[in-house]
C-alpha cells in the first residue's frame, strides 16, 4: 500500500522471526529472557498492527466514498447475520462482508464499490420473502 505499510511488513516478520526463535530455542532461555523476548514480539505485532491501520485510514481519507451508503450497508449486513435463519444465507451475508471489509482493509474504491453492491445483493437475496409467500 504505501511506505509505511511495507515497514509495516518488516516489523510483522521481525516478530515472526521472534516467534520461530521462541518456539526452536526458547527452552534453553531463562524465564525472563524468554518473557521479555514474548514481550517485544507483541510489542512489535502491535506497532505494525497500528502502522498498518494509520496507513489504511490515511488512504481512506483520501477517497471519495459515499459514507452514508456505506454505512447504511454495514448495517444492514450486521442486521441480516442476526435475523436470518438459514446456514447457508448466514454464509453468503459474512462472505459479502468480508469482501467488503477487505475493499475498505485495502483503500480500494472499486472493490468498496463492488462490495457495496454485492452485500446489497446478498442482503435481497436473504430476506425477501420466499416466492409462494402470500402478500
Amino acid at each position: 500500500m504505501s511506505f509505511y505499510s511495507d515497514q509495516a511488513k518488516q516489523f510483522e516478520q521481525m516478530a515472526d522471526d521472534i516467534e520461530t526463535r521462541l518456539t526452536n530455542e526458547g527452552s534453553t532461555l531463562d524465564d525472563a529472557s524468554y518473557g521479555k523476548l514474548e514481550q517485544q514480539r507483541d510489542t512489535l505485532q502491535d506497532k505494525a498492527d497500528v502502522m498498518i491501520t494509520a496507513d489504511v485510514q490515511a488512504a481512506l481519507g483520501q477517497l471519495k466514498i459515499d459514507q452514508t451508503a456505506l454505512a447504511k450497508c454495514t448495517a444492514d449486513l450486521v442486521h441480516a447475520v442476526k435475523a436470518v435463519k438459514r446456514f447457508d444465507q448466514i454464509a453468503a451475508i459474512v462472505s459479502a462482508g468480508v469482501s467488503l471489509a477487505t475493499a475498505i482493509a485495502s483503500a480500494n474504491l472499486g472493490g468498496i464499490a463492488s462490495g457495496i453492491a454485492g452485500a446489497e445483493q446478498a442482503v435481497a437475496a436473504a430476506v425477501k420473502p420466499p416466492a409462494d409467500a402470500k402478500s
